[in-house]
């Protein structure tokens, strides 16, 4: 049998792209604010300040980017998009797989960058090697069923430091 990989929904990618979202299968990546303030050398996110975490390093992004079970009444995502809320591990990606896809993505999304004369070059570079990822994009992360193991893949990695 062959395995079908859930799919954020077309009409939603095209919303999610138009706010400069990457998306892969059921997961989503963005370039935060702090990320491109710091790629202009203007300024850190709190991780940078308290953590040692260079900001222009870090990757924000879910594994089940537009799917919860919450409806959360202070939730500032719509909760419209929010159809799914049941993830089987026959209809996901696997860790690396995952990981893959949304690296891919912040590429394309860091693309435009070096076009950038506020951009600082070397930042640029080192962006495309995270050191620190944070699963908090969008949706409820923990109804991927690898969450576990893509921490574990995350920390495997050489660059990784948090």
């Amino acid at each position: 049998m062959e395995r079908r990989i859930i799919e954020i929904p077309d009409r939603i990618i095209r919303q999610l792209k138009k706010a400069h979202y990457g998306v892969y299968h059921h997961s989503t990546v963005e370039l935060c604010h702090w990320t491109k303030k710091s790629l202009k050398n203007e300024s850190d996110c709190y991780k940078k300040v308290f953590y040692g975490i260079d900001t222009h390093r870090c990757v924000e992004f879910s594994p089940a980017g537009m799917m919860c079970h919450m409806k959360c009444i202070f939730c500032w995502r719509p909760m419209e998009f929010m159809k799914k809320i049941h993830l089987s591990p026959d209809e996901v990606d696997d860790p690396k797989s995952l990981m893959d896809g949304i690296l891919k993505e912040r590429r394309r999304l860091l693309s435009g960058y070096p076009g950038n004369p506020k951009v600082d070059k070397e930042k640029l570079k080192e962006a495309l090697e995270p050191t620190h990822y944070a699963i908090s994009l969008s949706g409820e992360p923990t109804l991927y069923p690898y969450l576990p193991e893509l921490i574990k893949y995350l920390r495997s990695l050489p660059k990784t430091r948090s």
